[in-house]
């Protein structure tokens, strides 16, 4: 609705915390993208693929990439640090089957945290709240 006013226009440095969810799962993508909005962040686009994944990411400045790393064609952990050479700044999640020591590698890579299958939404939200600065 054109011209609300909500609480946070009066709250000084508040701003939407855009955010953008990756993964080949659709179901997956809408699970994660309810439980997103449902904490306050905005989803500016989904991605299904490597090349849309990183030019949303270039386009849209998100504060935040959450990644199901299934994605065709994603080496992991040059997926991160292709994201983070588009901007250093910007908190990725990954979200993956249990791999011995992969979470260890995508935190190396510069991923701020690893979700491993299966995980609650209350989970999601907990680790999205701490990885997420207050404001960029």
């Amino acid at each position: 609705m054109e011209g609300t006013v909500g609480i946070s226009d009066f709250i000084e440095g508040e701003e939407e915390r855009r955010v953008i969810v990756a993964g080949d799962v659709p179901f997956l993508r809408a699970l994660l993208r309810m439980a997103i909005e449902e904490a306050g962040y905005s989803i500016v686009a989904e991605a299904t693929d490597r090349e849309t994944l990183l030019v949303s990411c270039a386009v849209y400045n998100p504060d935040m990439v959450i990644i199901d790393l299934h994605l065709p064609e994603a080496p992991e952990t040059r997926l991160v640090e292709d994201i983070l050479d588009i901007d250093a700044d910007v908190a990725v999640i990954i979200i993956s089957d249990p791999l011995e020591g992969f979470g260890e590698t995508v935190l190396a890579a510069g991923a701020r945290a690893y979700l491993e299958k299966p995980f609650s939404m209350y989970d999601l939200v907990d680790i999205v709240r701490k990885v997420v600065p207050s404001y960029r």
